[in-house]
């Protein structure tokens, strides 16, 4: 009994040493860190609304005045981005470095004339403030999106459509617009009157030039009244024939298809009425609060459940009132309503496909087919009806279609992304097959032989750009893929190099991993020195660790997708390395002390321990820290020293302690190893990029590889890790400038100098300053670097006597 109560009270007392402990390694990390760090001024990132697509732009104007426009341009050189409502999904906003125009404080409407049933607005004007200015005339717009948050410049760059019946594309409705030329000229441009430029900018995505104003058809407002139809998704077509398109009376119309299976469709119409108003509202109320509609999403995307209980509980019952609204009204729908909660590892997008009218059914099975086969988490399938464009270059509707808006839900890391390529291009190659298109603002997915079947006259507005913008100034990520000299054949190999691409996210939250690999050199390196363990500033390592760790968090957090996989690493990692060096800085400090103290010299067990700690950071640089061997070197310790000599107690202190850490490492490594095989996909150990090569260069590093090449561009595959710090200052050495790295157009590098002296570098700038713990004579600064200047900033550290690099962060 009394033995039982002993065991019980060394239980009691063990369990609460280690609650003690775990709380004062949480206040450790706690009161560690910068959580006040802010983000340098030079970081101006510009993202749509999906979050996937930050750019890192080199300056930006907000414009009220047309004036500032063209002095902007014309005092300007290089590339120039331009954005409005910022609801386009794959970069078609911005360009890296470029000077970005945010058109959103161009927004004024300019005149209205009812009688000619027309209105001129600035093209940063949204389709709300037209509404809300066209109400006191009983007026409408004619074709928009079904949302009224977007810009007309925008809409007009993109070239939009609705669920307008009788109608297809925006062009329709447009009878002139103003640009301002890269050159900063201003120009009037209609059907009439530079009718190339003209058919060139709508639908254009900013390639041409900057849309500043717009002249619109309007048309009365009026009363309009909800009809619908369940039935088989296949019966929809001759439906459609024989009942909507020939009705005159119909205003908006489009057919909900049901995921998983889309076999059901619901075919929804406003049709002109003399009925009582059911509501009187002409316009929904601004800025209300959407709860019930994004948390019904929510539902729908979350399981199959959820989408039975919209198909046969929800929509039936949001069905059975009758409606008669204001056509504006209809017309006036926030955005808010489609938003579900933020999500930070999940977002909603849009793809968009277009299929001539007759092919409807073979769409629908194709549609149906790639979606099974790739798991894609559908939430609807809006279609809607154009008839044919009358003359964009880049027309989506060459013939009368049926549109198929697909709004589906999809991870935000870089395996859910190259599931979504996947499936856009099966389905962008459905739609070409069958004589249609796809739609642009999306996610940048489509082979560039895509692009040429579904846009057949992109040659003559490419012709058309290098005649008014021939120093290529308007760019963006859309025409950075297709504007000619974009090698197809680079283009492909990069689409068929499975770990090409790498969020550029990477490269901050590789800085705090990093350290752990430079940290053990900087001890590697105190020992060597014949320094005492006893006097290395652990926790001081400890509080660099998680400064960087914040620093890092804010310089991605809300500007990059997630990335919690990484984060996590980043957080075990972190809690790992605090518990082991608040140990070791617990032990050094009293019992390595005093044996130290009572030795007063190094021993040869002392010596052995650094040679361990140099092999462990020299492996550390290229491979995975879990792949050292400790057990061979807690052999070594009890062979390779005399147990009997001088200084006993510190050689059998030195023995006891270093057999302890390296046999308790070795079980972690084995742990971590088999949980990282388990959770990480292999990678090929390769950073992919994009380069221009000198025509006779020097020798390039044997370890680096040529997969695919083009004139002098060629796809590089460098050795990740240590090996790409090695790589690419030698592959620059040889004259290679780099177009991109992983698909990113920015990468951060550290570079170690004298303390307490400016440090500069040729391109880029600064993101923090860290310190080096045991050499108080260094600073390290930490830059991010545009990939394109890479080769040049790094040719011109080679010549700086007082600056080495330290490492390049390979994402």
């Amino acid at each position: 009994m009394a033995k039982g109560k002993k065991w019980r009270r060394v239980l009691r007392l063990g369990l609460g040493l280690l609650v003690a402990f775990c709380l004062l390694v949480t206040w450790t990390i706690q009161r560690s860190g910068d959580p006040a760090y802010r983000l340098p001024a030079a970081e101006r990132t510009v993202n749509d609304v999906t979050r996937l697509n930050p750019v890192q732009v080199g300056r930006e104007i907000r414009p009220t005045r047309l004036d500032a426009i063209t002095t902007a341009l014309r005092d300007s050189r290089g590339p120039v981005s331009i954005g409005g409502g910022r609801f386009s999904q794959g970069g078609q906003i911005a360009y890296p470095e470029s000077l970005h125009v945010d058109m959103r404080r161009y927004n004024r409407i300019l005149s209205i004339d009812p009688a000619a049933r027309e209105i001129r607005v600035q093209a940063g004007a949204t389709w709300r403030q037209i509404e809300e200015a066209l109400e006191p005339h009983n007026l409408a717009i004619r074709i928009m999106q079904t949302y009224s948050n977007f810009t007309v410049g925008g809409s007009l760059s993109v070239n939009v459509h609705g669920r307008y019946m009788g109608e297809g594309a925006i062009v329709r409705s447009v009878r002139s617009l103003q640009m301002v030329l890269a050159d900063g000229r201003v120009i009037e441009a209609s059907p009439a009157r530079n009718a190339d430029l003209f058919w060139g900018a709508i639908g254009g995505y900013g390639g041409l030039g900057i849309i500043t104003e717009a002249t619109l058809s309007v048309v009365p407002n009026e009363k309009v009244e909800q009809q619908h139809q369940f039935m088989p998704a296949s019966d929809y077509a001759a439906f459609f024939s024989k009942h909507i398109r020939p009705d005159r009376n119909v205003v908006f119309h489009n057919a909900d298809l049901y995921p998983p299976d889309f076999s059901a469709a619901n075919a929804v119409s406003w049709v002109r009425t003399e009925k009582p108003l059911t509501d009187p509202q002409r316009l929904l109320p601004v800025n209300q609060a959407y709860r019930f509609q994004p948390w019904v999403i929510d539902r729908i995307a979350g399981s199959d459940t959820g989408k039975w209980l919209r198909l046969h509980a929800l929509d039936p019952l949001y069905y059975s009132r009758d409606r008669v609204f204001w056509r504006s009204r209809e017309a006036s729908y926030d955005l808010a309503e489609l938003a579900p909660a933020r999500h930070d590892d999940v977002v909603y997008g849009l793809r968009e496909f277009f299929v001539p009218v007759a092919r409807f059914n073979d769409f629908v099975e194709v549609m149906r087919t790639k979606f099974s086969q790739h798991h894609v988490n559908v939430v609807n399938v809006s279609v809607r009806h154009a008839f044919p464009d009358p003359g964009t270059l880049l027309a989506w509707s060459r013939q009368e279609v049926f549109a198929f808006v697909v709004y589906y839900r999809q991870g935000t890391d870089l395996d859910s992304r190259n599931q979504v390529r996947a499936w856009t291009q099966a389905l962008n190659q459905a739609a070409i097959n069958l004589g249609g298109a796809y739609y642009l603002p999306y996610q940048v997915f489509e082979t560039g032989a895509q692009f040429q079947a579904a846009y057949p006259r992109a040659p003559e507005f490419f012709a058309l750009k290098a005649k008014v913008d021939p120093q290529n100034r308007f760019r963006n990520r859309l025409w950075a893929a297709h504007y000619p000299g974009h090698a197809p054949a680079l283009e492909t190999a990069r689409q068929q190099t499975r770990q090409y691409y790498r969020g550029e996210e990477q490269t901050f939250l590789t800085i705090p991993e990093w350290y752990l690999v430079f940290n053990p050199k900087e001890l590697a390196d105190f020992l060597a020195a014949g320094k005492n363990p006893s006097d290395f500033p652990y926790m001081a390592s400890l509080d660099e660790y998680w400064t960087q760790y914040d620093r890092v968090r804010t310089l991605t957090a809300g500007r990059y997708p997630a990335n919690p996989q990484y984060l996590t690493m980043l957080r075990v990692i972190g809690i790992s390395t605090t518990v082991e060096y608040m140990l070791k800085a617990a032990y050094e400090s009293t019992l390595g002390r005093l044996s130290s103290w009572i030795s007063g010299t190094a021993t040869p067990e002392d010596q052995l321990i650094a040679q361990a700690h140099r092999a462990y950071s020299t492996l550390i640089y290229d491979k995975a820290w879990y792949e050292f061997g400790f057990l061979p070197w807690v052999k070594r310790i009890w062979t390779d020293t005399p147990f009997f000599g001088p200084h006993m107690i510190r050689k059998l202190e030195r023995k006891l302690f270093f057999t302890v850490e390296f046999t308790l490492k070795a079980g972690y490594a084995s742990v971590i190893g088999w949980a990282s095989q388990t959770a990480y996909a292999p990678s090929d150990g390769f950073i992919y990029s994009t380069a221009t090569v000198p025509a006779t260069p020097a020798d390039l590093p044997g370890s680096t590889k040529v997969i695919a090449q083009h004139q002098q561009k060629r796809i590089l595959a460098i050795p990740r890790w240590g090996g790409f710090t090695r790589d690419v200052p030698a592959l620059a050495r040889a004259g290679v400038d780099f177009e991109d790295i992983a698909g990113n157009s920015r990468i951060a590098l550290s570079v170690i100098g004298p303390a307490r002296q400016p440090l500069a570098l040729a391109a880029g700038h600064k993101l923090f300053d860290t310190r080096l713990v045991s050499r108080p004579d260094l600073q390290r600064q930490v830059w991010i670097v545009p990939v394109k200047e890479l080769g040049a900033t790094l040719r011109a550290l080679d010549q700086d006597r007082t600056l080495t690099l330290e490492h390049v962060y390979d994402y």
